[in-house]
């Protein structure tokens, strides 16, 4: 892999060179494309004990800008690289990831600064991209000096024209020698200056094709006309990176045309009202700030077509409220990626793989919904994992019946929001569970549909559950339809708990008899524990689901204890519920 991708760190001292050739201190943005592991950019330093990893321009600059030094909080680098199993180390050095593929990057325009050290075998077309996309700043490249010395190719030549015209070059050797790979190759240190005028690039010859005014109030708007929606026969990605291209030259367009509106205004002056106001038109923007919109537009129009991504996918129409969650907090950093074809098929690829994990979350998800609002929702056994240090409780949901609090209703006439979501996230798991895409009556559907009958005390069945709703105190009772799905809820969440055992693992009968019991025992288990309490508010079965580890760990062992005396109660020995090798700990402690 890294022969293929040409692959040769930056040492520090020919980062260093690079960065001091940037003549403009002001950096707004700066792009470093084919990053590797981002050595143009950031360096290490150790510190004791600590490494830290600083941006290389903290170091090769040193300068001073009205009064403060740049700091990793002020510049902000993105960089693209090929290579995706080097994306999570820069993301640790505090790097945006934007791309993959640097030929394929359009959005040059935000960016004031950019520096490289392409693959040698392919420099010129690197330095020559970077010079088209930018809009107005500076280009530092490090490439093979044979690319300077022989310009055999038209891009060669014209990379050397433009290094004349608006640039500098030095030859040096020996940079790699010393370096993670080494190589004897002569480089070339190329610089070049990339100015955008805004007389002319933006507002285009003042005199240029001047025409009496003719222009009537009602021909203002001939050049208008309706937009009108492409359907193009390729897939909704496609469609969606068509319209983002779209939207982002209709974006550029806007913000020149703006330029160009303020440009002329502030030739014609200023009108007598203005002037009697005290109120002169605003100067043309500068470079800097056509920039800094082009950028910010940007940004939001890829975040709004990745959300459009995110949101039309098919597995987030089935994701719990709190799944949504996580995956739009990991969404924060997909969203840096340019929006093309092959980044939204990669992401879509990696949530296919993490598809079992999602789903595995989501189930926690609804059983601690069930579990944490009611303690009688819940009967408990003894964890497969149990020994004298560590005693475990494990829990289940009852399949008899369970109960919801804090569904209030608005306006009457239907659930809340939060109600609404918790009764949506049960109908997705139950339905996953089931092997279904959603169920055919949801809870959801109920509700919104039979406000009325559920009002009135009427129990109505949707697909997993039929279900009676008390609007004075806002409970909800559920009663399960299938026992099996219940099991199937609690046990993957069992195991994933360590509360069973791993699927296959031989355990002795005994467990399996105390967790099948477990709802037999419940009642009994309660009187048993209630008669451990110290007062009248200690409340163990709210300390098994504390957040608190202390609180949680007591709970639990005065839990254990309690199961403990109910099975012995029923002839159960609890070493036979253990496993073999904690009946071993258990001897020898």
């Amino acid at each position: 892999m890294i022969d293929n991708l040409q692959y040769y760190p930056t040492p520090l001292a020919l980062a260093i060179k690079a960065w001091k050739l940037f003549k403009n201190k002001h950096f707004i943005r700066v792009l470093e494309p084919s990053c590797g592991e981002g050595h143009l950019v950031t360096h290490t330093e150790q510190k004791g004990e600590e490494t830290i990893v600083t941006q290389m321009v903290n170091v090769a600059l040193k300068v001073e800008h009205e009064g403060q030094f740049y700091r990793r909080s002020n510049i902000n680098i993105d960089c693209i690289e090929v290579d995706v199993s080097k994306h999570h180390i820069l993301r640790q050095k505090g790097l945006e990831v934007v791309g993959l593929d640097f030929l394929k990057f359009k959005q040059g325009a935000i960016y004031s600064h950019i520096i490289l050290n392409p693959p040698f075998t392919n420099g010129v077309q690197h330095v020559l991209h970077a010079w088209n996309i930018l809009y107005d700043g500076e280009i530092v490249a490090i490439i093979n000096a044979e690319t300077i010395k022989n310009a055999f190719s038209k891009e060669r030549q014209h990379l050397v024209n433009l290094i004349e015209k608006y640039g500098s070059v030095e030859f040096l050797q020996e940079e790699f020698v010393e370096a993670e790979r080494k190589t004897e190759v002569e480089i070339a240190l190329v610089y070049l200056r990339k100015e955008s005028s805004v007389g002319q690039d933006v507002c285009g010859d003042i005199l240029d094709k001047l025409k009496r005014d003719r222009t009537e109030e009602d021909n203002l708007m001939e050049d208008y006309r309706e937009i009108n929606a492409v359907v193009l026969p390729k897939s909704f990605v496609e469609n969606q990176v068509n319209a983002f291209n779209a939207a982002v030259l209709a974006s550029k367009e806007a913000i020149f045309s703006r330029q160009r509106a303020g440009f002329y205004a502030n030739i014609l002056g200023q009108t007598m009202e203005r002037i009697d106001g005290g109120n002169g038109l605003n100067k043309a923007e500068t470079v800097k700030e056509i920039s800094k919109s082009i950028h910010e537009e940007y940004r939001e129009l890829k975040n709004r077509a990745w959300t459009s991504i995110l949101r039309s996918t098919e597995v987030t129409s089935r994701l719990s409220s709190e799944a949504q969650k996580r995956l739009t907090k990991e969404f924060e950093v997909i969203k840096c990626l340019e929006f093309d074809v092959a980044n939204i098929y990669g992401f879509l690829a990696g949530l296919s793989e993490k598809q079992g994990d999602i789903q595995l979350n989501m189930a926690c998800d609804v059983f601690d919904i069930i579990t944490r609002y009611h303690s009688d929702n819940t009967v408990f056994y003894m964890g497969w994992k149990s020994n004298d240090k560590h005693r475990t409780c494990g829990m289940s949901i009852k399949t008899t019946r369970f109960i919801l609090p804090n569904n209030k209703t608005w306006m009457k006439s239907s659930l809340d929001w939060d109600a609404t979501q918790r009764l949506g996230d049960i109908d997705k798991v139950f339905a996953m569970l089931d092997g279904k895409y959603e169920p055919e009556v949801s809870l959801v559907s109920v509700f919104e549909n039979q406000m009325q009958a559920l009002r009135d005390g009427k129990r109505i069945d949707a697909s997993y559950f039929s279900v009676r709703y008390y609007p004075g105190i806002g409970t909800i009772h559920f009663f399960p339809k299938e026992k099996k799905i219940i099991d199937r809820l609690n046990r993957l969440v069992g195991r994933h708990r360590e509360w069973l055992p791993p699927e296959g693992d031989k355990v002795n009968e005994a467990f399996w008899v105390q967790y099948d019991n477990a709802e037999n025992f419940d009642k009994e288990f309660r009187a048993e524990l209630k008669s451990k309490a110290t007062s009248r508010y200690d409340d163990p079965l709210w300390g098994i689901t504390s957040h608190h580890n202390d609180n949680r760990d007591a709970a639990s062992k005065k839990a254990c204890d309690a199961i403990e005396t109910v099975l012995e109660r029923h002839g159960i020995n609890i070493n036979a519920v253990i496993s073999k090798d904690e009946v071993l700990m258990l001897e020898a402690a």
